[in-house]
């Protein structure tokens, strides 16, 4: 009997302190202290707060509509400090990155200075041939947009955060690209960090899923054929994903080709350049990705540069000089459909030459748009210090590239260079009392694009891709 009283006894007070446990876990699971406005930005869902993530994550709202945006809602008990840690979505973005959304459990007295942070040092991917491999990371939080305080939401404080993997670890297109289809992410080398308290965490798994293989939810086949003097290529089919969309062609290999090309479906219609790749299905063109679902697709393309290796020279006389200073335009010359001149123009501190390019009457290319012009030594300057793996990629941007030699061969020294979008012209900040006495000068040009205007209409009908 007496052992039995005992083990009431034991009972009652372990049912007792069971109970104290949780009602302080109700407790603290439910804060009733008002949160102060004017430190936090204070949402009332999750939803709301979403929303506002839109314009720093175009895709977001795609990702959700295509089961691309993994909500896990993972939990992270932090006793030592008497907080969570909750990851709430997770999914892999353009280039490679990864996109994390998470919250801490807010106190009363937390200020914005010493908010909890997470921290990654590293992730890898399993699901793929490289499941063994981790690529160090970087964080950058998208969520502290200027002006705002940090989120909160039901005495949660909420952040977004982008992963880059470190550029010696992995190149972001041609690397991060392939693990879109992997099972599941894995952070390592994870800690929190809570006033001056590093408490290390766990590896941390989270899924990865989509209700599309790779994220290329859509598709449509073309058969529209661009005949240039160069030769004929045709656009085979268009495929729309969550990181990109890449329009197939065959006909042309030539990764020197450029497309000057305009999305018919913007309001502006503002033109851009992209540069032909290639994968395992062909050589395509890399366009930007929707930002939701779509039926159709309408783009243009208005011109294709074949390569960019133009050149014109002007030897600038004293006539010439006289001619500039009355107000003359003095032309240097036409390349491609392109006429190339230089004029004066007053600034604050006098005059200031120009270099301005026009199209031809009847039609102002769309390329001009995307010209600019930088000096041959400012460029080898910059490329000089671009590391050798990198220079591939950095000389496909090349500019057009200026050049000004005096009478004696000797270059004359150019600042900088600014420009205008429409006339496009390019104020030249230069060595102007060398350029003026070292008459007759040698200007010029190099780089200048070949281009053929083509003009044709790329529209159609989205059909979604099987799920998986």
């Amino acid at each position: 009997m007496k052992k039995l009283n005992l083990y009431k006894i034991i009972g009652i007070f372990v049912s007792f302190a069971l109970f104290l446990i949780i009602f302080n876990q109700l407790k603290s699971g439910e804060p009733n202290f008002k949160v102060d406005e004017s430190l936090f930005e204070v949402y009332e869902s999750a939803n709301q707060w979403e929303d506002s993530m839109n314009d720093m994550i175009p895709q977001l709202q795609l990702a959700r509509e295509i089961g691309a945006l993994n909500s896990s809602d993972h939990l992270i008990p932090i006793l030592a400090n008497d907080r969570d840690l909750v990851i709430h979505d997770v999914m892999v973005i353009n280039f490679g990155a990864v996109y994390i959304t998470y919250s801490f459990s807010l106190k009363e007295n937390d200020q914005p200075s010493n908010l909890p942070t997470f921290h990654i040092g590293s992730l890898r991917f399993n699901g793929t041939s490289d499941t063994d491999q981790s690529f160090l990371v970087s964080q950058q939080e998208v969520s502290n947009q200027p002006g705002k305080q940090p989120a909160v939401i039901n005495h949660r404080i909420y952040r977004a955060e982008i992963l880059y993997p470190n550029s010696e670890e992995a190149d972001f297109i041609e690397e991060f690209a392939r693990f879109s289809d992997a099972d599941s992410v894995i952070f390592e080398n994870v800690y929190a960090q809570i006033d001056d308290d590093k408490i290390k965490l766990e590896n941390q798994e989270l899924a990865l899923e989509s209700d599309f293989s790779n994220n290329i939810y859509a598709k449509a086949d073309l058969n529209e054929t661009i005949h240039t003097d160069e030769g004929d290529f045709t656009f085979t089919h268009f495929e729309a994903g969550l990181n990109t969309n890449k329009l197939y062609m065959k006909g042309n290999d030539d990764l020197h080709t450029r497309l000057v090309m305009t999305n018919a479906t913007e309001e502006d219609f503002y033109p851009f350049e992209r540069v032909l790749l290639k994968d395992e299905k062909g050589t395509y063109v890399a366009l930007e990705p929707f930002r939701t679902l779509q039926e159709t697709f309408s783009y243009k393309v208005n011109e294709v540069v074949f390569n960019k290796d133009g050149l014109i020279s002007k030897r600038i006389t004293n006539e010439d000089w006289e001619a500039i200073q009355n107000g003359k335009k003095v032309s240097l010359g036409d390349y491609s459909g392109l006429t190339y001149t230089v004029h004066t123009q007053s600034s604050g501190d006098g005059n200031q030459l120009v270099i301005r390019i026009d199209g031809n009457k009847d039609h102002s290319p769309k390329l001009l748009n995307q010209i600019y012009m930088e000096s041959s030594q400012a460029y080898e300057d910059r490329l000089g210090s671009i590391p050798e793996e990198e220079r591939e990629s950095y000389e496909q941007q090349k500019p057009v590239l200026l050049e000004i030699k005096d009478k004696n061969k000797s270059d004359i020294l150019i600042y900088q260079t600014s420009s205008t979008e429409s006339p496009k012209e390019f104020r030249l900040d230069l060595d102007y009392e060398h350029f003026s006495s070292g008459l007759p000068a040698v200007m010029t040009l190099s780089n200048l694009p070949n281009f053929e205007t083509v003009d044709v209409d790329l529209k159609g009908s989205l059909q979604l891709n099987e799920k998986k």
